[in-house]
């Protein structure tokens, strides 16, 4: 399906919300336990990120500097994790961001369809291409194709989704014509957003082939206003809906009065949802620091 042949509604999840982005793991507060938490004071989402596995080789430096988090290791699957908050609450439920390129495609394609289906709609697709090249190689390809690979499972998971005889061609992978059901709920898909700071290419790419944007920072996001009128101009220029671009944004918490303020701004620049990163933390840390945010969102 073309930029141009999508429908030009909206998306059902693409309305304005504040959720939480959580690196939930076997050793901090349940992910249902938060989510349900969350939702009771008034948030609408939860996202979570994924690692398949951490090689111990520590040939491509952590991003962030100084040793890789702990958590990165026990992070839940995101799949299997959200699917639990999807039947115990009415959250939006969504990656922020996986990582396709570590995945069968066609599996992966089956398994988010599910999910959409299963949850009524309520799945968002954050998607990236991960910093870690030993953790990609271990899939089976060369990090210098990375993300090369990475679009090419993304789109074809995008014919898997929209087509009832689905099929693929791409320099890394291929798909014979294929049935593949279920379809999402969501037509033509979930969203699916790319995570990525504001280069040109990032901008072009998702103006290209995905359906919105994460960008890589936060408040004071100086540059963003730009930034969006960068991405909108591309966006229009391939003749997509510009009711249809979907940005969501990661924000630390912070004290009410700064929140709001942050989630005000945002709005007003027509970011979809705003996602507060929330520590890997037992209760003890994390019921008072929902509480501390919550009142931000009224």
């Amino acid at each position: 399906m073309t930029a141009a042949s999508r429908p030009s509604e909206a998306f059902p999840t693409q309305q304005f919300g504040v959720g939480l982005h959580y690196g939930a793991t076997d050793q901090s507060m349940g992910l249902v336990e938060v989510s349900k938490a969350a939702e009771e004071r008034g948030f609408d989402s939860m996202f979570v990120p994924e690692h398949t596995h951490i090689p111990t080789s520590r040939a491509t430096p952590y991003p962030g500097g100084g040793e890789i988090p702990g958590r990165y290791l026990r992070l839940w699957d995101p799949l299997v994790g959200l699917s639990f908050v999807a039947a115990q609450t009415n959250l939006v439920v969504g990656t922020c961001v996986c990582l396709p390129g570590e995945h069968d495609p066609i599996a992966m394609a089956k398994a988010v369809a599910t999910l959409d289906v299963q949850s009524g709609g309520r799945f968002v697709m954050g998607v990236g291409f991960g910093w870690n090249n030993e953790e990609f190689e271990d899939h089976g390809f060369a990090a210098e194709h990375k993300r090369a690979v990475a679009i090419e499972k993304i789109k074809m998971m995008q014919q898997i989704w929209t087509h009832d005889e689905a099929s693929f061609e791409g320099e890394h992978l291929s798909l014979s014509p294929s049935w593949s059901w279920p379809k999402p709920l969501q037509r033509p898909h979930p969203p699916v957003l790319l995570g990525g700071f504001a280069t040109p290419v990032t901008l072009r790419r998702v103006a290209d082939w995905a359906d919105g944007w994460i960008p890589m920072g936060m408040a004071p996001y100086t540059t963003l206003e730009k930034d969006l009128a960068v991405l909108k101009e591309h966006w229009e220029a391939g003749g997509r809906d510009p009711a249809a671009l979907h940005v969501m944004v990661m924000q630390h918490a912070g004290t009410e009065s700064f929140l709001r303020d942050v989630i005000a701004q945002y709005r007003e620049l027509g970011v979809n949802r705003v996602l507060i990163d929330i520590p890997t933390e037992g209760p003890d840390v994390l019921l008072p620091l929902l509480d501390e945010v919550a009142p931000a969102l009224t």
